[in-house]
C-alpha cells in the first residue's frame, strides 16, 4: 500500500512540470484544454474527477467509470469548445 501512494505522489510530481502556468479549471474551456499536453490533460482530468466526487461525497476510484466519464467529457467538449472542461466533466459523472 505504502509502495503505491508513493509511486503515485511520484507520479504527480514529476507531471507537476508540464503545467507552464496555473489553471482555474472552473473557467478553463474545453478548447482550451485540448490545447494542452497528453500529461497535464491526464493530471487536469484526474484532479477534476477527484473534485467532483469529493462535491458528490463519493470517495471511491473506480478507473472504468473515470474513463467512460472522460470519454463522454470529450464527446461534450466535441460539441461545444467554449464549454468549461470541469462542465463536461460534471456533466459525464451525471450520466453514469
Amino acid at each position: 500500500m505504502k509502495t503505491k501512494l508513493a509511486l503515485a505522489a511520484l507520479a504527480v510530481t514529476l507531471a507537476a512540470p508540464a503545467f507552464a502556468q496555473s489553471f482555474d479549471v472552473a473557467t478553463a474551456t474545453c478548447g482550451e484544454f485540448a490545447a494542452l499536453d497528453a500529461d497535464t490533460m491526464g493530471t487536469m482530468l484526474l484532479w477534476i474527477d477527484g473534485y467532483t466526487g469529493g462535491v458528490a461525497g463519493d470517495t471511491t476510484l473506480d478507473l472504468d467509470r473515470l474513463k467512460q466519464n472522460i470519454t463522454d467529457a470529450m464527446a461534450l467538449c466535441a460539441e461545444d469548445p467554449a464549454k468549461p472542461v470541469l462542465d463536461a466533466m460534471s456533466e459525464a459523472s451525471l450520466e453514469q
